[in-house]
């Protein structure tokens, strides 16, 4: 029997998050020996990204893990005798990204219009919802639950409004951080044709 030979993919995700826990541990460090306010508040700050990547890392991690697992079930699926006689039934789940996506999508609207001018306060929010991303994409469901009922259920867990929740559809995306600090002259709206190009140099 050969070895496979290695995942590409998950060699890097691997090593991503070895220097992810690599910074976090460094952060850390130096957050403990601080002992200015101002600096014990940055180090806080960056800690709490180095952590925030490193969970992002380890839960796309598992994600390879899971679609390998799920293309070698589907794969055995089709090559089945009920696959083959047209009495197997193959179904796609939702990609657990997707649906991720989705609902970060939803509650971002909610959280914006919940705390429109406290960015601090949404960071914080978002930080606190992370950590219960990462263990609801491990649920077997995750992909099918109704979800509207996943951003009610992702609003309660940090205390945003029921009534907000429940109609996030009708709230308004939130605006890209980028589009509000460089907005333009009066009346201009953010596009991509707006961004510079930088000139290629001619090398003959």
């Amino acid at each position: 029997m050969t070895t496979p030979p290695p995942d590409r993919d998950a060699e890097m995700l691997a090593e991503l998050a070895e220097m992810d826990l690599s910074a976090a541990r460094h952060v850390h460090a130096q957050l403990i020996a601080a002992t200015v306010p101002a600096d014990v508040a940055d180090l806080s700050r960056a800690y709490q990204g180095a952590s925030r990547s490193l969970r992002q890392t380890l839960a796309q991690k598992a994600k390879v893990v899971r679609d390998a697992a799920d293309l070698a079930a589907r794969t055995m699926r089709k090559t089945s005798p009920d696959w083959a006689t047209g009495r197997g039934v193959l179904v796609r789940d939702m990609d657990v990204g997707d649906r991720l996506s989705e609902i970060q999508s939803a509650v971002d609207r909610v959280v914006h219009a919940e705390h429109p001018d406290d960015e601090e306060e949404r960071e914080a929010l978002g930080e606190f919802l992370d950590i219960g991303f990462d263990d609801w994409m491990l649920e077997p469901d995750f992909t099918t639950v109704d979800l509207d009922a996943q951003v009610l259920r992702a609003c309660r867990s940090v205390g945003l409004s029921k009534d907000l929740a429940t109609r996030w559809r009708d709230l308004p995306e939130p605006m890209l951080s980028w589009a509000v600090d460089d907005p333009g002259p009066p009346g201009a709206t953010a596009t991509a044709e707006a961004i510079p190009v930088p000139p290629v140099a001619d090398t003959g």
